[in-house]
């Protein structure tokens, strides 16, 4: 576990995990085409733990799994490197506690609006989750993982995104659609 020291600490964590973004990706900025794109290791748990700790300098690593936050959210990250897998979550609500209308609503959400991200259940928790091979990660690959992941987090209740985009062919959208009209019913004054 490595102490908050100098400019990190001054850093709000959800402003961190942009600049942890561009500093990730800044070289790569640089390459006129992605065939010069620089090639990198396989990714390893130590090597994601390294690189959540740039996030969150009071992570806290045990065995195969570090925690760590971003804002008032708690995530994991745990690795098995014999089985070549990784999964990142964060946990949002127990189970006992959503409506069946809410837990239909988000399946529908894994179709089309949390992307990599997903909402699942485990130990009577909903999570937000993203699983991938541990091997084929990269850093620019991670912390869009951590962003969809906190995102959908976020947004579970609401819009039920990752924040990357939406896939046609879902509910997503019409539901999006709707809660848009709603608000602006809500925001337009009374004429």
């Amino acid at each position: 576990m490595k102490r908050c020291t100098g400019f990190v600490c001054s850093v709000p964590r959800a402003l961190y995990l942009l600049l942890f973004a561009g500093l990730i990706t800044s070289s790569w900025v640089q390459a006129e085409t992605e065939a010069e794109r620089p090639a990198s290791a396989p990714m390893s748990g130590e090597r994601l733990a390294e690189l959540i700790e740039l996030l969150d300098p009071e992570a806290v690593v045990e065995g195969n799994s570090v925690r760590f936050s971003i804002g008032e959210r708690i995530h994991i990250a745990v690795w098995d490197s014999a089985a070549n897998r990784m999964r990142l979550m964060s946990p949002i609500a127990e189970v006992g506690m959503l409506g069946e209308a809410l837990m239909f609503r988000m399946l529908q959400a894994n179709y089309d609006s949390a992307l990599d991200a997903r909402y699942a259940t485990a130990q009577g928790l909903v999570w937000s989750v993203f699983v991938h091979p541990l091997s084929n990660l990269d850093e620019e690959f991670l912390v869009s993982a951590i962003r969809q992941v906190h995102i959908a987090a976020e947004t579970f209740g609401s819009t039920f995104s990752s924040g990357e985009l939406i896939y046609g062919g879902g509910d997503s959208q019409e539901q999006l659609e709707e809660l848009e009209q709603a608000l602006d019913r809500l925001l337009s004054p009374t004429t």
